[in-house]
Protein backbone atom coordinates (compact mmCIF):
# COMPACT_ATOMS: atom_id res chain seq x y z
CA UNK A 1 0.00 0.00 0.00
CA UNK A 2 1.39 3.27 -1.40
CA UNK A 3 1.11 6.49 0.67
CA UNK A 4 0.31 9.51 -1.36
CA UNK A 5 2.60 12.32 -0.64
CA UNK A 6 0.59 15.44 -1.05
CA UNK A 7 2.34 18.83 -1.99
CA UNK A 8 2.85 21.33 0.93
CA UNK A 9 1.07 24.02 -1.01
CA UNK A 10 -1.98 21.71 -1.14
CA UNK A 11 -2.06 21.22 2.29
CA UNK A 12 -1.62 25.36 3.33
CA UNK A 13 -4.61 26.10 0.88
CA UNK A 14 -6.84 23.54 2.52
CA UNK A 15 -6.08 24.86 5.78
CA UNK A 16 -6.85 27.84 4.88
CA UNK A 17 -10.10 27.13 3.47
CA UNK A 18 -10.98 25.66 6.09
CA UNK A 19 -10.17 28.63 8.20
CA UNK A 20 -11.84 30.85 6.12
CA UNK A 21 -15.11 28.73 6.03
CA UNK A 22 -14.81 28.55 10.24
CA UNK A 23 -14.75 32.39 10.19
CA UNK A 24 -17.93 33.00 7.33
CA UNK A 25 -19.47 30.32 10.08
CA UNK A 26 -18.97 32.03 12.90
CA UNK A 27 -19.86 35.39 11.02
CA UNK A 28 -23.04 33.80 10.03
CA UNK A 29 -23.91 32.36 13.61
CA UNK A 30 -23.69 35.98 15.31
CA UNK A 31 -24.96 37.99 12.87
CA UNK A 32 -28.33 35.39 12.51
CA UNK A 33 -28.29 34.54 16.33
CA UNK A 34 -28.67 38.49 17.18
CA UNK A 35 -31.17 39.34 14.86
CA UNK A 36 -33.03 36.69 15.79
CA UNK A 37 -32.44 38.06 19.18
CA UNK A 38 -33.61 41.30 18.79
CA UNK A 39 -36.67 40.02 16.61
CA UNK A 40 -37.35 38.20 19.55
CA UNK A 41 -36.85 40.88 22.64
CA UNK A 42 -39.35 43.37 19.79
CA UNK A 43 -42.11 40.36 19.46
CA UNK A 44 -41.90 40.13 23.33
CA UNK A 45 -42.41 43.39 24.30
CA UNK A 46 -44.81 44.65 21.72
CA UNK A 47 -47.22 41.17 21.16
CA UNK A 48 -46.94 39.00 23.82
CA UNK A 49 -46.87 41.10 27.05
CA UNK A 50 -43.41 40.29 28.29
CA UNK A 51 -43.08 36.57 27.68
CA UNK A 52 -39.79 34.77 27.60
CA UNK A 53 -40.47 32.26 24.84
CA UNK A 54 -40.41 34.26 21.96
CA UNK A 55 -37.02 35.78 23.03
CA UNK A 56 -36.24 31.86 23.00
CA UNK A 57 -38.16 30.46 20.03
CA UNK A 58 -36.15 33.23 17.55
CA UNK A 59 -33.12 33.08 18.67
CA UNK A 60 -33.23 29.48 18.22
CA UNK A 61 -34.35 29.76 14.62
CA UNK A 62 -31.32 32.16 14.23
CA UNK A 63 -29.16 29.58 15.57
CA UNK A 64 -30.60 26.79 13.22
CA UNK A 65 -30.64 29.34 10.56
CA UNK A 66 -26.88 29.85 10.90
CA UNK A 67 -26.29 25.82 11.36
CA UNK A 68 -27.97 24.91 7.98
CA UNK A 69 -25.85 27.38 6.55
CA UNK A 70 -22.51 26.27 8.21
CA UNK A 71 -23.34 22.72 7.15
CA UNK A 72 -23.68 24.25 3.48
CA UNK A 73 -20.47 25.85 3.65
CA UNK A 74 -18.56 23.25 5.15
CA UNK A 75 -19.84 20.58 2.31
CA UNK A 76 -19.13 22.76 -0.58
Amino acid sequence: MAVEKIPSEDIVNKKASVDTNFDQATANLLVKAGLGLSIGVVASALLFKRRMWPVTFFTGAGVGAAYADAQRIFDS
